[in-house]
């Protein structure tokens, strides 16, 4: 679903990939890596320093959309930013856990709620 969501092209993801970290981005504006485990993604990365880009904000709407997330985690993104704190949530399943430096360096990982 991702793929089909995503609104630049230069951030489509492969449509397969071996078990592993496998980073798939690592600009100056955005890094991204996957965890596989079994041909599943176990864990999502998404770093950057631009967290009001463009570029993080549609490769982060193509998993939001693909989820079925909107609205949640814009949320969960607004307190992190914000604060320059720690923010989660669970949506369908997926736990989207932010994390802003100081700095405004900003992580996100979604996994599977447990």
């Amino acid at each position: 679903m991702y793929n089909e969501n995503i609104q630049l092209p230069d951030y489509k993801l492969p449509t397969s990939v071996a078990d592993g970290t496998q980073v798939f981005f690592d600009t100056d504006v955005i890094k991204l890596s996957m965890v596989i485990a079994d041909q599943r993604v176990q864990k999502i990365t998404i770093v950057t320093p631009k967290p009001q880009s463009l570029e993080y904000m549609r490769v982060f709407e193509g998993f939001e959309f693909g989820m079925e997330a909107l609205g949640t985690w814009i949320n969960t993104y607004h307190r992190s930013t914000s604060s320059h704190g720690k923010a989660a949530d669970v949506v369908n399943g997926i736990l989207a856990s932010y994390s802003t430096t100081k700095d405004n360096v900003l992580t996100v990982s979604l996994t599977r709620a447990q």
